[in-house]
Order: structure tokens, then sequence, then C-alpha cells
């Protein structure tokens, strides 16, 4: 089964979508799957297909999925590492639980951020994961899944915990700076 970015734009694709998901054929996880796959044609052309699959797979399907447009002053944050560039594409709104954000926490902290541009985002609700694309610590219990091969390359990681929001922005560089 063959899948593109451009499968928002009928019924047919979206199934494709779903069976490859594994989710529930139902309204809302359908718009949500539309609505992510609309954002990544317009926002991220460029965007492979298995990250498509591993950003959607993260998106807890049961809760609305939105593209929203953020605006100059707001303020938002990241929860990153020390040796990672703090302009990536996952953030949530200031005030957001990094324990519910999906991510392996160890060794990550907040950078806050205000919106310089206006921008377009894509904003959902993380559901809980196994985090294999974060190195974990020394000694952190990872746990063995072979679906996550499937999605993210890895069989093994760390299992998170979701039901915080999330957003995500492309080329965050050009839209928000770093707030001292």
């Amino acid at each position: 089964m063959s899948l593109s970015l451009h499968d928002y734009l009928s019924d047919a694709g979206l199934v494709k979508w779903i069976a490859e998901l594994g989710c529930a054929d139902a309204s809302v996880p359908r718009l949500g799957i539309r609505t992510a796959l609309s954002f990544f044609c317009k926002e991220m052309p460029s965007l492979p297909i298995s990250d498509a699959v591993s950003f959607i797979v993260a998106m807890d399907l049961s809760k609305p999925v939105a593209e929203v447009t953020l605006t100059p002053g707001e303020r938002i944050i990241g929860f990153r590492t020390g040796s990672e560039s703090p302009f990536k594409l996952f953030f949530a709104r200031r005030g957001a639980s990094m324990h519910a954000s999906g991510i392996n926490t160890v060794g990550r902290g907040p950078v806050h951020f205000v919106v310089r541009t206006p921008v377009q985002a894509l904003e959902s609700s993380t559901t809980g994961a196994k985090d294999s694309w974060t190195t974990t610590a020394q000694g952190q219990n990872v746990s063995f899944s072979p679906r996550a091969k499937k999605w993210f390359g890895k069989e093994f990681g760390v299992i998170v915990q979701g039901g915080g929001g999330q957003l995500i922005i492309p080329e965050s560089y050009k839209s928000l700076l770093v707030e001292s």
C-alpha cells in the first residue's frame, strides 16, 4: 500500500492511512488525519512519508487536530536537550507539562519562545508512546515493541506519557525568537 501526503483529498486515501495507523475509522480520527495530511502537504511538502506516519501515530486522534495561526507576541515552549537546536518542529503552549508531551524527559529542559511573525502550526494532543528517537540515559528502563520499528526505525524505547498539547511548527527559526 502506497501512502501519500495528498491522500487527504479522498476517502480512499484516508482509508489507507487509517489501515496503516491501526486507528478507528470514525469521524474524529478521520478528520484529524485529513487535517494533519493537509497541513503536511501545504507546509512541509518534502516530509518523508515515514515521518508523517510517525508524527500522526504520536497524536491522540480521539481529540481534535487543528491548523492554527500563531500571532506575534504569543509565547510558547519547547523541551530540548542541551545538545540540540532550540528550533526544532515540536513545541507546546506555555504552561504545558513536559511529562505529558509524549517525549522522554531525561536530559530535557524548557526553552521559551516568543512568536515574532505569524506562523501556521498544527495543534494536536499527544498520546502515550514509545520514544525511540531520543537517546536514553544510562540505566534508564527501555521497552521492546516490534511495531515501533515499523514507524520509528527502532524497536527499543522509553514508554512516555501523553495527554498534553503539541504544536508542529515547520522552519520555526523563521518565526520564533528564543526568550532569555
